[in-house]
């Protein structure tokens, strides 16, 4: 369990570390590193529910983990191919699904991203529309025109 503790201040270390996103509140993740680190916890995970109870770890006088004698593990035959496979499949299964949950967060950032773009070019054309039509306003008036008749136009 510490260790499943350690990895997660780990990823949350490596989460509140990584460079922000100015406005968005959003923060660049490298994904392989939170990945990895998501592999180790599962990992760790699937060895502690292979022991039971009784199998605890007990720290000996140099600092190491040491097994207690009567340890009986969950499973003591060899799982079967037929297991494996399922295993297999659902794992692929999961892949896939954190795939398409991926993409899916990453389209809608896309998103978000491009409409933000398009609300700003759409109100620096309007900007450049005006300044234009007041230019060539100003550029049909009579050149000797003094400046307080053309607002009043």
């Amino acid at each position: 369990m510490e260790r499943i503790l350690g990895l997660l201040d780990t990823l949350e270390s490596m989460i509140c570390d990584s460079p922000k996103i100015p406005f968005t509140g959003k923060t660049l993740i490298k994904e392989s590193s939170i990945l990895q680190i998501i592999d180790k916890i599962r990992m760790v995970s699937q060895s502690d529910d292979k022991i039971l109870p009784g199998n605890v770890r007990r720290p000996s006088d140099a600092g190491q983990a040491v097994k207690v004698p009567d340890a009986i593990t969950l499973s003591q035959t060899p799982p079967s191919s037929e297991d494996s496979e399922s295993r297999a499949i659902q794992l692929i299964q999961q892949a896939y699904q954190v795939s398409k949950e991926i993409r899916g967060g990453a389209d809608k950032y896309a998103d978000e991203v491009l409409s933000n773009l398009e609300a700003t070019s759409a109100r620096i054309l309007r900007a450049i529309k005006n300044g234009r039509l007041r230019l060539s306003k100003q550029a049909a008036d009579e050149p000797g025109e003094p400046v307080q008749n053309t607002l009043q136009k």
